[in-house]
């Protein structure tokens, strides 16, 4: 079989959602590192420093530009799975079989990994797309470059309730996300053990699953009542 039919398999389908929500694991915690830095009291110093080195880094950028590629690839096949099991079940079971052969987290997936794409999408229009194409204000730093002033915009926009509550929402699609979908990409590669088991359920959890989107869902709160 070739790789471009293989890849059009239902089990070619889950390895490539497997894989990039995998990669996209690992970019969330870096993310989320560098967020952090909002919160430092410096006037911003340290959060637009690491924007410009974010933002201009050739390498950075082309894992940037693969990290897109990456969610579009995830959503767009995940859907495409959900839809293909339910055009092979056009009848609904007439009691929900509930726990007996899925978990709550696993049949909320595709309403949350929704829920989770239509928040990236404003997420990046909102600071992103400003940062490469906007019109923002530069600060100057002890009399260095001057550099994009990216923590102002973000500043400012977190005094927003509604955007503070879009955020919160946004976490808690990708909390709710994460705590199935870790799991279920080691078992899509075969690589769940009882041995290791424990471990990855703890690190999907309580790391991916709650620690690090209360991480995030915490910097627009705490600029918000600042």
């Amino acid at each position: 079989m070739k790789w471009s039919q293989f890849f059009n398999t239902s089990i070619g389908k889950k390895l490539l959602v497997g894989a990039t929500g995998l990669f996209l694991c690992s970019f969330i915690i870096v993310h989320l590192a560098g967020n952090f830095q909002l919160l430092y009291n410096d006037g911003g110093k340290a959060f637009n420093a690491y924007a410009a080195f974010m933002g201009h880094n050739e390498i950075i950028q082309l894992i940037a530009w693969g990290l897109k590629i990456a969610i579009l690839l995830h959503a767009f096949i995940a859907l495409q799975l959900t839809f293909r099991n339910r055009a092979a079940r056009p009848v609904k079971y007439a009691v929900n079989p509930g726990n007996q052969t899925s978990s709550w987290f696993s049949r909320q997936m595709a309403i949350m990994g929704s829920i989770l794409l239509i928040f990236i999408v404003i997420h990046l229009a909102d600071f992103w797309w400003k940062f490469h194409f906007g019109e923002i204000p530069t600060q100057n730093y002890g009399g260095e470059e001057p550099l994009k002033d990216l923590y102002t915009v973000v500043q400012v926009a977190f005094k927003e309730l509604w955007i503070v509550v879009l955020y919160v929402i946004g976490m808690i699609a990708l909390s709710f996300h994460l705590i199935h979908g870790f799991k279920s990409a080691f078992q899509t590669f075969g690589l769940n053990h009882v041995k290791y088991n424990g471990l990855i359920s703890f690190v999907g959890i309580w790391l991916f699953g709650i620690l690090i989107p209360v991480g995030f869902a915490i910097i627009p709160v705490v600029i918000y009542f600042k």
